[in-house]
């Protein structure tokens, strides 16, 4: 059993904060996110959804919210080129997280996995390329051996028509 823990230290938070974070944009649970935090910080399951809900996921919540509200803020000082200092706090946050959250993204897979995907399609046409170039080649060699006995054929044709033709010759 895990020993209790009553005060969180920030750098717990952020551990579980960033292991949620990871987990959802992946598309996993956060269940699963709170179990894999409950065993690197050695607190129970239920203390780290406690803690998300009632500190965490507010002050993310709070967090993507100001972002959000403030970017017609900073689109308005788009045109001086300068961001307000609240908003390039929440901004770097913002970043730190999605830096640490997304190279694991679902698009990232989906992009490695295509490039293999890709890689095993050359291959494969590679591959197909070179039988297609060998049943060519065999198609051209047993085209003329079939050109060559139909010609053998005929001759052997025109030779029989021609003794049958002296054959009646000299009957008659």
């Amino acid at each position: 059993m895990k020993e209790r823990k009553d005060l969180w230290k920030p750098e717990e938070d952020q551990l579980l904060e960033e292991t949620v974070l990871e987990y959802t944009s992946n598309g996993d649970s956060k269940a699963s996110a709170f179990k894999k935090a409950s065993s690197e910080l050695g607190r129970t399951v239920s203390a780290c959804r406690y803690r998300w809900n009632t500190a965490i996921s507010k002050k993310t919540d709070f967090a993507a919210h100001e972002i959000s509200s403030n970017n017609s803020e900073s689109q308005t000082h788009e045109t001086s080129g300068t961001i307000p200092p609240e908003n390039l706090t929440q901004v770097i946050h913002f970043l730190r997280n999605f830096a640490k959250t997304q190279p694991k993204s679902v698009h990232l897979k989906e992009n490695k996995r295509l490039h293999e995907e890709q890689k095993h399609l050359k291959l494969q046409n590679e591959q197909l390329i070179r039988k297609l170039k060998e049943k060519e080649e065999e198609y051209t060699n047993k085209l003329l051996q079939y050109e060559e006995m139909a010609s053998i054929l005929k001759e052997a044709d025109q030779l029989l028509k021609q003794e049958s033709v002296e054959d009646k010759r000299a009957v008659h």
